[in-house]
């Protein structure tokens, strides 16, 4: 593999520390632009530092750009789309660029809409950063999946993530129901404790399994990025639907409940048992596992 000069911008963030590093691994050069650098030393020997701000860059800082194979926008999708014009205009038009948003159709539309030629390849990790990455998917999202393999998924590959191929619309419709619904009854939950006159340590330490498990998980969301978890919600159009289907579903459960029907309940029950299928042994398993580390 050649070793290519990447450019990521928001390279501090926790996705472009990331790639950074993924990057420097298998021999590529890195030039990390972010604002903020102060203070920030390079653990990578291919690894370079710009403080620049990308939506408000001084005249000569397209320098940078200069002889990249790629330019990485570990941006929020808002940012990122402002800051496309900028880049584009300092770029050839066979410069590959590499959008790692959450939601992946604005951004490839405002692409295509302003440079309809230029390679596009997005990169979705579907793990926290703070994670090991080995044996974690990755979403890369495509013009054309049935192309032959590209040199970033070489590198992702190499890293021992399994890649998951799809087109900008097909992600984002996937992510509606894989992050925006979930992270959605997360937060649901953290509104209602939230509202909740019961002491919190009262709770946590009579907490079985299933409750340890929801604190955990928003409080995971609540120690992460707060414009993290508003992309996925407020950015993906298709995410809209699924919230309505949860309010709908806590309606349905309520009615049933209210209604005293337990035979409809236990109807419900195996209607999405059904839905599951294979799936079912696969995650009672997973989830056998989680509560067995919980002390």
């Amino acid at each position: 593999m050649s070793n290519h000069k990447v450019v990521i911008l928001g390279g501090q963030g926790a996705i472009g520390s990331l790639l950074e590093r993924l990057f420097t691994q298998y021999g590529h050069i890195v030039y990390s632009v972010d604002k903020r650098t102060q203070g920030v030393r390079s653990h990578y020997y291919h690894s370079h530092y710009c403080q620049i701000d990308i939506l408000n860059p001084a005249a000569d800082v397209g320098a940078v750009l200069s002889g990249a194979k790629a330019v990485v926008f570990a941006l929020p999708e808002a940012v990122a789309i402002q800051a496309l014009p900028w880049v584009l205009s300092a770029i050839g038009d066979d410069v590959q660029i590499v959008s790692t948003c959450s939601v992946q159709a604005p951004f490839y539309s405002a692409l295509r809409a302003a440079a309809p030629g230029q390679p596009f390849i997005g990169v979705n990790p579907m793990f926290s950063p703070s994670l090991p990455e080995q044996k974690r998917p990755v979403a890369v999202i495509l013009d054309n999946c049935h192309v032959s393999e590209h040199w970033i998924e070489r590198v992702l590959m190499q890293a021992d993530m399994r890649i998951s191929r799809m087109t900008p619309e097909e992600h984002d419709q996937v992510m509606a129901l894989c992050q925006a619904l979930p992270h959605a009854a997360i937060l649901i939950f953290g509104l209602v404790l939230a509202k909740s006159p019961l002491d919190i340590r009262t709770l946590a330490a009579i907490a079985p399994p299933p409750m340890r498990t929801m604190l955990a998980l928003l409080s995971r969301i609540l120690r992460n990025p707060i414009e993290v978890y508003w992309d996925v919600q407020y950015e993906n159009p298709m995410a809209a639907e699924p919230r309505q289907e949860l309010l709908h579903a806590i309606q349905q459960l309520d009615s049933i409940v209210q209604a005293g029907d337990q035979t409809e309940f236990g109807n419900n029950l195996r209607d999405i048992a059904q839905q599951l299928g294979e799936q079912l042994d696969i995650s009672a398993a997973d989830c056998q596992h989680i509560f067995s580390t919980l002390e």
